[in-house]
């Protein structure tokens, strides 16, 4: 299937305090097909430490495709004040398949500050399957 254009999901997730705090965000549809994810932003108003993934949950709710974006370093990752951080698109990873899930996943923080309540990731798929860049 080609892809027609690009879509766009917003999530504020509130706040994930706990480490393995999972935020469901789409279902891709069993109907129409699946999505690829091409491109993902987080950006939060206050400045703090954060490791964070988007992943593939398959239909039986456990991880069926792996990462498909993830923002983290060694420890974890220093967001700045309302700048926008890209996060790194696993292309083997993007596709998430008919009846899948793509939720949103904090990992160890690393650090004191959790996901603020502030907190906006911004996801860019496309309908079908697409090659990644």
């Amino acid at each position: 299937m080609a892809a027609i254009g690009s879509k766009f999901l917003t999530i504020n997730p509130d706040t994930l305090a706990s480490d393995g705090a999972l935020c469901h965000v789409v279902k891709a549809s069993s109907t129409y097909g699946v999505m690829t994810v091409i491109d993902a932003y987080g950006v939060t108003g206050s400045v703090g430490t954060l490791n964070l993934v988007l992943q593939n949950y398959g239909t039986a709710g456990n991880v069926a495709g792996g990462t498909v974006a993830g923002m983290r370093s060694g420890t974890a990752t220093v967001w700045a004040a309302d700048v926008p951080q890209q996060l790194t698109i696993t292309a083997a990873n993007a596709f998430i398949d008919s009846g899948e899930w793509l939720v949103l996943k904090k990992l160890e923080a690393g650090g004191s500050d959790d996901l603020s309540a502030d907190a906006t990731i911004v996801v860019e798929y496309v309908d079908g399957v697409v090659t990644q860049g």
